[in-house]
């Protein structure tokens, strides 16, 4: 079974995800290799069941932390 991958973003430009959608010769392959439950810009279905977390940009707020911790 494929890893599980969840991407989050924090106080950012979101940059660093758009350059992995930006990979579009390579995201079939990537698709077949991994399981993206959690990944705003790319899905609109929300899961919470990852095994791999991906977080983007910096806390900046103390809603965040707590945040951050869930994720970990």
């Amino acid at each position: 079974m494929p890893p599980k991958i969840g991407v989050f973003s924090f106080t950012s430009c979101e940059g660093c995800q758009l350059q992995i959608l930006n990979l579009e010769d390579e995201i079939p392959t990537l698709i077949e290799q991994i399981d993206i439950v959690n990944f705003r810009e790319a899905i609109d279905e929300k899961g919470q069941d990852y095994e791999i977390a991906f977080i983007e940009g910096s806390v900046t707020r103390e809603s965040e932390i707590e945040e951050v911790k869930r994720i970990r």
